[in-house]
């Protein structure tokens, strides 16, 4: 009687065991055990730095926001507009910070399912959560810059788009894509630069699908389409014109509602361009007004006593008319004048001031973390400060240990030269890849026993429409790449929330490199043992790619 109970309790744990070992393997629980590993620590992050910490920059937004002064368009409208939304709603003045840290949860957290379920190993979606505890993503998340706020709202908007590339049916997050990428357009003008690849991307999509769609319409469009080259930089145009017609239009609603002064903040431009690259005695034979022109003067003396020849609007120049933050520059029409009579009339000195300021930023950086202490600006405006233990926590982390240890994580040649190498990596896999699937094509027909002697994937030319990354890699190292070389003719400082975008969006690239590593060898690995099956995702991942060789982005 003993032998059959106990043979029955060995089966009965062995089928307990094997069904707890299938629910773990289940893809939808580890996308919840992804979201529990991305949820607690943005909970404590935001813990800490509840409301979030801010500049002068900020904290006028925040007057904005509040109602306590008149919007002004200094500083993007959108983002005080959306803040007063959210305080509206909540009451709570730390309510954008939230936002903040949420936006880029959730696209970090998506990230990781769509690596695990584009069919990598566990451990590599795990750096999709992973990405929100770099050094240098946590050195700006503390604080509500405006490039911060563009940045995680690009990255949720890229990850949007690529889901809707491998997931059928997912067309509908191109709406949420696309407010978000109208709000980051909206922070930061120059966005521009980092957006274009995105739009070109957003085109190469559209056209894929219009190509392989059994309906296409029309004859004329369907021979426009088969035009891929035309066809996509024809809808790039037409993508980026609804993001510049949504900003548009965003822009006039928020004017509708608030009186947005116009303080012609591009001024700030002008002023550094005709300040450090015209000679002096050229200034003064100008047509310029006399108290302009010695004000310039002055000014100049002054930072260049303070080792400084950018940003003189805060380091020299006394700001504006009124003398205080912000204010509009007196006599900004002399000044635009005297730029294009006196600067872009001189290109060889006008390059040479730019590329001296360039270089400043290109090769170092300043403010990559802003401490408790310098929290005067915030609290003149009511801003609260956040746990005082925080600094203590995360300071040493971002300072002494990855500034101190790897500096060159802050700087922007760094993220440049990755950008550039991904994209040269890119190129090269693509030719590879194109010539692979020419060869297979043109290859003659094998015996039909030698050929069903194989495994059904051998059969295919696998790189030509295989699963890859490289479209969503190039446009990440594409869109880091415009946007640092984009501050050429307009960076004022070496800050590094300037280069936060490229940093996240090379780290994300980095993240698809790996998994399309992993997947490499993984698929050597397979190779080398007969009749070894490929991970089963065709119900996750839209396999029905029928692109061509080197239809890539």
């Amino acid at each position: 009687m003993t032998e059959p109970r106990t043979t029955n309790r060995a089966a009965e744990k062995s089928t307990n065991g094997s069904r707890l070992r299938e629910f773990f393997a289940s893809p939808v629980v580890w996308d919840w055990i992804l979201a529990l590993l991305t949820l607690l620590p943005a909970l404590v992050f935001t813990a800490l730095f509840f409301p979030g910490r801010a500049n002068v920059d900020i904290a006028n937004q925040y007057a904005q926001a509040t109602g306590d002064i008149p919007f002004s368009d200094w500083h993007p409208p959108i983002m005080s507009a959306v803040w007063r939304v959210l305080i509206g709603l909540t009451g709570e003045s730390g309510s954008l910070f939230v936002l903040q840290v949420a936006i880029l949860a959730l696209a970090c957290w998506l990230l990781g399912v769509l690596v695990h379920r584009w069919g990598e190993h566990r451990w590599v979606s795990l750096v999709g959560p992973a990405i929100m505890a770099t050094p240098w993503v946590v050195s700006q998340m503390t604080t509500m810059w405006k490039d911060t706020q563009m940045a995680v709202a690009m990255l949720l908007a890229v990850v949007l788009l690529i889901i809707t590339r491998f997931v059928p049916k997912t067309w509908v997050l191109w709406i949420p894509a696309v407010v978000l990428l109208v709000y980051a357009f909206g922070l930061r003008k120059n966005a521009i630069f980092a957006i274009i690849p995105i739009a070109v991307y957003v085109a190469w999509l559209l056209v894929k699908r219009l190509r392989s769609s059994p309906q296409r319409g029309s004859r004329l469009l369907s021979r426009f389409v088969a035009k891929r080259g035309l066809a996509t930089a024809v809808a790039s145009l037409l993508v980026l014109m609804v993001l510049g017609a949504g900003v548009k239009a965003t822009d006039l609603a928020i004017a509708s509602q608030e009186d947005v002064a116009a303080t012609g903040q591009i001024s700030q431009i002008f002023l550094d361009d005709v300040m450090f690259s015209v000679p002096d005695d050229e200034l003064q034979a100008s047509d310029a007004p006399a108290e302009l022109k010695d004000k310039i003067s002055t000014a100049r003396d002054k930072c260049l006593e303070k080792g400084e020849i950018w940003d003189a609007y805060w380091n020299c120049y006394d700001m504006g008319a009124t003398e205080e933050p912000f204010s509009p520059i007196a006599h900004q029409d002399e000044l635009r004048d005297l730029w294009l009579s006196e600067v872009i009339t001189h290109p060889l000195r006008y390059v040479e001031y730019r590329a001296a300021v360039f270089s400043f930023y290109f090769f170092s950086s300043a403010l990559e973390y802003w401490p408790a202490d310098w929290h005067y600006d915030a609290a003149k405006v009511g801003l609260e400060q956040g746990n005082d233990k925080a600094d203590y926590i995360v300071k040493p982390y971002v300072e002494d240990f990855a500034l101190d240890t790897f500096p060159m994580l802050f700087k922007p040649w760094f993220w440049t030269l990755l950008a550039g190498l991904l994209l040269a990596f890119g190129y090269r896999a693509r030719r590879r890849s194109s010539t692979f699937a020419t060869a297979a094509v043109s290859s003659p027909a094998k015996s039909t026993a030698e050929t069903t002697s194989k495994p059904v994937q051998k059969m295919v030319s696998r790189p030509a429409d295989a699963r890859t990354f490289w479209p969503e890699i190039t446009m990440l190292a594409t869109s880091a790449l415009f946007y640092v070389v984009g501050y050429f003719p307009i960076v004022p400082s070496n800050h590094f929330r300037y280069t936060f975008w490229p940093a996240l969006a090379v780290t994300t690239a980095l993240l698809f490199v790996l998994a399309m590593w992993r997947s490499k060898r993984t698929e050597a690995a397979s190779d080398g043992s007969e009749g070894s099956k490929p991970a089963d995702t065709s119900d996750i991942v839209d396999n029905s790619d029928t692109r061509e060789p080197g239809d890539t982005p």
